[in-house]
């Protein structure tokens, strides 16, 4: 309990920050300014989970979190009362002093209406989890999007906890997005660019790109956006991730597990889908109709032929191009 909680904590403070974007830095000030701006309300974020969550939850020294989140992101590594934390020793120090004896002393404490229950056997237990807590936190930064400005971070982190950030929440979330949303379109343009190049590869008026891997019956076709199509995709963001799927070999194991146990028959079956083409991104709408029945396309989508700049999800960021591979298995006349 204690260590699904503590991980839980740690694994969804940068959620928001490390979704459909990739690194990029400038030396010009536009992008000083930038990264400075990025880093706080990267700050604002983790202040909002530190004072809200960690602190009143974990019993611990605000003063003492701060001091050794700011020393580890800049020495990736810390000594607190004889016990090293770094990333190498954080799953074995984690396993020691996060164990189901502390949660049990933190739920007990937390119960307390009187507040004076103990969490910590003493001191040193006390800095050495909050340090625990500070580094998970250091550790994660380095998958942030962006070259992270520890000064500007531990601001925020203490403007919120003063109640005196220089921007909304809403005014740092519309900032963020739109700053994944040019970083994503010129990431796209990029990679769709390469894409072009590769042998077999064709392109549409749109913008669509496509290979024909397998051509099909092609006297079955859909040739009406009111078709509809029946087939069996895997649809991947432009990095690989794969976001959807009803290809069983694509599937994730736990969902190949729940579909044994829903019907054993159906193992390692792929499960076709039956959509309308005028019910579908864009991208879907033409390139469908470039195969016939029994073929296979592989198509790269344009952010606008396929989610814009709302993008899908937390998988599909705004101004994202996509990849999906399908097979078209039947085509419904309409």
């Amino acid at each position: 309990m204690m260590k699904k909680t503590f991980l839980t904590t740690a694994t969804c403070i940068m959620a928001l920050f490390v979704t459909s974007c990739n690194n990029g830095s400038s030396n010009n000030d536009d992008a000083n300014v930038k990264i400075d701006t990025l880093s706080y309300i990267a700050g604002m974020e983790i202040g909002n989970v530190v004072n809200s969550n960690i602190v009143p939850f974990y019993k611990i020294d605000y003063n003492t979190f701060k001091s050794s989140l700011s020393n580890i992101l800049e020495k990736d590594s810390i000594v607190v009362e004889g016990v090293n934390i770094s990333k190498n020793t954080m799953k074995e120090v984690s396993q020691t002093y996060m164990n189901d004896e502390l949660g049990s002393r933190i739920m007990a404490a937390y119960a307390d209406t009187t507040g004076t229950a103990n969490v910590y056997k003493d001191e040193a237990e006390k800095k050495i989890v909050t340090t625990i807590l500070a580094a998970n936190i250091a550790f994660n930064a380095e998958f942030l999007p962006f070259k992270l400005e520890n000064a500007s971070l531990i601001r925020a982190i203490d403007d919120v906890r003063n109640n005196k950030t220089r921007m909304t929440n809403e005014a740092a979330m519309t900032y963020f997005t739109n700053y994944i949303s040019e970083e994503n379109k010129k990431a796209s343009l990029e990679w769709l660019a390469e894409v072009e190049k590769q042998e077999g590869v064709m392109k549409t008026e749109s913008g669509l790109l496509y290979k024909i891997e397998k051509a099909g019956n092609i006297r079955v076709k859909a040739t009406k956006d009111e078709d509809v199509v029946k087939a069996v995709y895997t649809g991947r963001t432009k990095d690989g991730q794969i976001f959807d799927s009803n290809r069983w070999s694509d599937l994730p194991v736990q969902r190949q597990e729940m579909l044994k146990r829903q019907n054993p028959k159906n193992e390692g079956k792929d499960t076709p889908i039956e959509f309308p083409l005028n019910g579908v991104i864009k991208g879907w709408t033409e390139g469908m109709k470039l195969i016939g029945k029994g073929g296979k396309i592989t198509l790269w989508i344009p952010a606008e032929l396929a989610y814009g700049e709302r993008g899908a999800g937390r998988d599909i960021g705004p101004n994202e191009a996509l990849r999906f591979d399908i097979e078209l298995v039947d085509v419904i006349k309409k």
